[in-house]
């Protein structure tokens, strides 16, 4: 096996097997991409790369099907109203100009 190596049915996407972080790992290069994940026991580069690939294809298209069911993914929680707000104690005073030392550049 060379290193970079392609896998036939998956056209656009080169291979390559790293070493990182002490284990052995595919690293998948394509659509303008770069996904790793680490070589499991018993498993060849070949079939890591295509679990690897078949992943990033399952999760872009429940994210494409999302986007098109007008699903909003990780919604951010609604901000509370500040009127009932109540102002937190200061327990340092802010400093002020007057109180920082300016540094002239030469």
């Amino acid at each position: 096996m060379s290193n970079p190596f392609t896998v036939r049915w998956l056209a656009g996407w080169t291979f390559q097997t790293v070493l990182m972080e002490g284990q052995i790992q595919v690293e998948a290069h394509g659509f303008g991409i770069c996904l790793r994940s680490a070589i499991r026991q018993g498993e060849s580069p070949v079939s890591a790369a295509d679990r690897l690939v078949f992943a990033e294809d399952q999760r872009r298209r429940a994210l494409h099907k999302a986007w098109l069911r007008g699903e909003r993914l990780n919604e951010l929680p609604q901000p509370q109203s500040l009127a009932s707000a109540t102002p937190e104690p200061a327990s340092a005073p802010v400093p002020t100009l007057d109180s920082l030392s300016l540094i002239k550049v030469a």
